[in-house]
């Protein structure tokens, strides 16, 4: 995977992982009214393991970038049903863009959901993150609504329906490979 590892985060990881939320983020900047309040809980990004799965890319030894699986039952925003798995906060920097990061830690969290045998994942993401939106509808999220801007910047709910799982797969871990959708 060019030397991509996905794996949890560790408390050691909080620095590294706080400041490439803000550099993946600060490109936006300019678009969002109070970057300075909003910069804040971007750059707390580590506070989100306490709720979720917070998967950490490596590459060369150094945190290269990070996303939040929130499974079924755990805490999240009342947008997204609580049966579902949530995707959070992905994240990478900057300098490693391009490199399959993104792909893979959104591969990874996608594993956790279907292991937590959640019938959806669903995320929200804004029209500005415009190389994210290609890769979420590349995979097959699926557009579902608008919701309130936040800090006057434009986002909608997208949603992946999940496979339902085979007769016995909770007993040996296969699930079906048709979809729902």
């Amino acid at each position: 995977m060019n030397g991509i590892v996905i794996r949890d985060y560790a408390e050691a990881d909080r620095a590294a992982v706080n400041a490439v939320a803000l550099a993946a983020f600060a490109q936006y900047a300019g678009d969002y009214d109070d970057w300075p309040a909003f910069s804040a809980g971007i750059g707390s990004m580590a506070d989100l393991a306490r709720d979720g799965d917070l998967l950490v890319a490596e590459r060369g030894g150094r945190v290269a970038g990070a996303v939040v699986h929130v499974g079924p039952g755990r805490p999240r925003s009342n947008i997204y049903p609580d049966d579902w798995s949530v995707l959070r906060m992905l994240v990478v920097d900057p300098a490693a863009r391009g490199g399959g990061i993104g792909r893979a830690l959104v591969d990874a969290a996608l594993d956790r959901a279907r292991r937590a045998a959640a019938p959806a994942v669903g995320l929200h993401t804004s029209p500005i993150m415009a190389a994210a939106l290609r890769m979420y509808l590349a995979i097959g999220f699926v557009r579902e609504h608008d919701l309130p801007p936040i800090r006057g910047v434009p986002y909608a709910r997208y949603v992946l329906p999940l496979p339902l799982p085979l007769p016995g797969a909770a007993r040996n871990g296969l699930r079906s490979l048709s979809s729902s959708r």
